[in-house]
């Protein structure tokens, strides 16, 4: 599969756009599915090296970076689906070669094999920050636009609200109330807006060390 990026929309028109959300939701699970494709590439790589000198370190050995690949190919299919790229044939599960040996020996020459190993490993640092950037910047956003409504409830005496120490928020409240709302306003398309960008960084990624490595 061919990964291209798709072009970023207007400030408030990401607001609207489907591969907004979905892209978000790829970021967030990225720290799952990061952690599960690092655990994965650590293990069988510890099991290979730990088995090598026996005879059944070769099948182990085989089976991890076939599974590997298996990984990179469900990735790349992922990042299709909910981030963005063109429509064409995902790339081979294993390397062509002449019969099963063939392919095999394949599978240790082709450097898309290894630069896979790499993508895996990368995926769960980079699905850490991810998840930690956008949620804390999502869970500040809302917050913000939550402190009109808030302001708003406790003028008519439903909702107590501290919008702050400083005697310019206490002599303010109505204006504190308004500015918090529009710097929520404005954080949350900012917020989608990194999560596009970070989206297609993903994929620049995965096109260079998953499909055209």
């Amino acid at each position: 599969m061919s990964l291209l990026p798709v072009s970023h929309p207007g400030f408030f028109e990401a607001l609207a756009q489907r591969r907004t959300y979905t892209t978000l939701l790829y970021l967030l699970l990225s720290m799952a599915t990061g952690i599960l494709a690092f655990t994965y590439t650590v293990t069988g790589l510890s099991l290979s090296l730990g088995l090598a000198i026996l005879i059944i370190g070769i099948p182990v050995a085989l089976t991890f970076l076939a599974g590997a690949r298996l990984l990179s190919v469900a990735e790349v299919h992922l990042l299709k689906v909910l981030v963005g790229g063109a429509d064409s044939a995902g790339p081979a599960l294993l390397p062509g070669g002449e019969g099963f040996l063939g392919r095999l020996k394949g599978l240790l020459k082709d450097r898309r094999t290894w630069t896979s190993l790499l993508y895996l490993l990368l995926l769960m640092p980079l699905g850490i920050a991810y998840f930690t950037t956008l949620v804390s910047l999502l869970s500040v956003g809302l917050g913000l636009l939550a402190v009109p409504a808030a302001r708003l409830f406790q003028a008519t005496g439903t909702l107590s609200l501290d919008l702050g120490g400083t005697g310019w928020a206490l002599a303010h409240p109505n204006l504190m109330a308004l500015g918090c709302g529009l710097a929520g306003l404005a954080l949350l398309p900012l917020t989608f807006h990194l999560a596009l960008l970070l989206g297609r960084f993903q994929v620049w990624l995965a096109k260079h060390l998953l499909v055209n490595a």
